[in-house]
């Protein structure tokens, strides 16, 4: 089966407080997915189940072996789904505080660009 796209959006999630790439990750593709309706899934398409879409998401983060690619990929609703993780994001200073997780004074920057195909 031919896959088409039918839309590409990017996204930013930041970790501030526990140093956590999975969920500097997680917030990224949250944040591209919120971004968008998918009306035309049903509308152009003609789609009748959701779980018929495939969903392609790259994440680009400081450490991407730390990433639970799982955890990230619950981030989407429905949908067949490919995850591919990077070198990339950024490293920046924050405040150490303990007390909510920190084990640095870093906060993690993870950028998302998560497609949408259809058949």
């Amino acid at each position: 089966m031919a896959l088409r796209k039918f839309v590409i959006e990017v996204g930013m999630g930041v970790d501030q407080h526990g140093q956590d790439n999975t969920r500097a990750a997680e917030k990224a593709v949250q944040d591209a997915i919120h971004r968008s309706c998918l009306c035309g899934l049903r509308e152009v398409a003609g789609l009748k189940n959701p779980n018929d879409i495939f969903v392609e998401v790259l994440i680009g983060c400081p450490n991407p072996a730390s990433v639970d690619k799982e955890r990230v990929l619950k981030a989407l609703p429905f949908g067949q789904k490919k995850i591919e993780v990077h070198q990339g994001g950024l490293l920046g200073k924050t405040l150490f505080v303990p007390e909510l997780g920190d084990k640095t004074d870093e906060m993690i920057v993870a950028n998302a660009i998560v497609t949408v195909y259809v058949p």
